[in-house]
Formats: structure tokens, C-alpha cells, sequence
């Protein structure tokens, strides 16, 4: 009879962390992430959310010019920032201070350094 009782928990057990797992991995795939994707001229980057674009940004935010990103480094810096001022409910605008702390270039034409 405890054999069967401690059978019949384990089994309780393991159903609860199967279930607890299928849950975590449906709710895992529903957050919201970047995409970086290439534009004629570079690279941007979009805001997803459930399957839903939220932002999709072609050119660099807070540049007078519509200048596409240099680099897939730089589009996803940039949208891995937004995603953060998300995520903490911040407004998702980016100045140009934080495209110069980033590091982004915003002349694709000059040498890096």
C-alpha cells in the first residue's frame, strides 16, 4: 500500500512539472523581442510583441536625415535599448547622447575607428 501511495505521488509530481513546463515554454515564446532586418541602404530594426509590430525602425531615431542603420550591430544596440525603455515603461524615443553612447555611427561613409 506504500508503494503505491508513493507511486501514485511521484506520478502527481511529475504531471505538475510536465504542466508547469509546457506553461513556461507557451508564455516564453509570447514576449516581446527585437528583429534586426536589412533596408536598401542597411540594416533597421523592428519591436515585436506577441507576434504584433509595436516599432519598426528603418533609420536611425533623433538624426535630422533618414539614414538606415550602418551596421546589424548598430540596429540591434539601438532596438535592444528600446526594448528596454519598454519593458520598464519608459518612453521608447532615443536621443542623440544615447546613439553616442551606443557608439552608433550615423555617416556609414567615414572610417571607423
Amino acid at each position: 500500500m506504500h508503494f503505491r501511495t508513493t507511486i501514485l505521488y511521484t506520478g502527481i509530481a511529475l504531471c505538475v512539472v510536465l504542466i508547469t513546463g509546457v506553461i513556461w515554454s507557451i508564455v516564453e515564446e509570447q514576449t516581446i523581442y527585437t528583429h534586426v532586418f536589412k533596408t536598401e541602404s542597411g540594416f533597421g530594426y523592428a519591436i515585436i510583441d506577441h507576434g504584433q509590430i509595436l516599432i519598426r525602425q528603418e533609420h536611425i531615431p533623433a538624426i535630422a536625415n533618414h539614414q538606415s542603420f550602418c551596421s546589424e550591430t548598430d540596429a540591434e544596440r539601438v532596438g535592444e535599448l528600446v526594448l528596454q525603455k519598454i519593458n520598464r515603461n519608459l518612453s521608447p524615443s532615443i536621443t542623440r547622447q544615447e546613439l553616442q553612447s551606443l557608439g552608433i555611427r550615423v555617416d556609414c561613409n567615414a572610417i571607423a575607428d
